[in-house]
């Protein structure tokens, strides 16, 4: 049986108070742990977005890999972590891809129809360069940042932590 890792817990977290609480588990035969898109669990595919299970973990959390087809030649993905009624996403290192707010805007589209959650937090370490343009971009599309100590994020004074309630236009759909 092949297990898989999710380093975007163990990076995010350095390996302890998970949200999708994920133990570190290794590949029988294979070498330390590894992270294989290729063999998540197909959720969602059209012409632009393809969603993938990459591993469920214990109780309701899930890891997500959204990749959303920019152009022919360019893309954005984005690992997440799907726990309760909230999707944690990491901004990676590195620029922003020209073009990932659309993806981001649809990944945030599904979030709140198909997965139906309340909440989708995104972060990034504190230390980078681009941290206020990020801040600014983001804020831009409607997060806001998450005070440090909110019970809903790990206490981690390394990382910034934004947040996009999906909670109040939901409820008003449904009315």
């Amino acid at each position: 049986k092949m297990f898989l890792h999710a380093s975007l817990c163990s990076s995010w977290l350095g390996g302890s108070l998970m949200p999708c609480s994920i133990p570190q588990l290794k590949i029988p035969g294979g070498r330390g742990t590894v992270r294989d898109h290729s063999l998540g669990v197909l959720l969602h595919k059209d012409e632009k977005l393809t969603v993938t299970q990459a591993s469920s973990v214990s109780g309701s959390s899930s890891l997500l890999r959204f990749h959303y087809q920019l152009s022919e030649r360019r893309s954005a993905s984005w690992d997440t972590a799907l726990s309760g009624d909230s999707l944690f996403l990491e901004i990676p290192a590195g620029p922003l891809v020209e073009g990932s707010k659309e993806g981001l805007t649809v990944l945030l589209e599904f979030a709140e129809e198909k997965l139906k959650v309340n909440y989708v937090f995104l972060w990034f370490h504190k230390n980078r360069e681009d941290r206020l343009s990020i801040i600014k971009t983001f804020h831009y599309m409607g997060f806001e940042m998450v005070k440090p100590g909110n019970p809903m994020v790990p206490a981690r004074p390394d990382l910034a932590f934004m947040v996009y309630s999906l909670e109040n236009s939901s409820s008003s759909d449904e009315e």
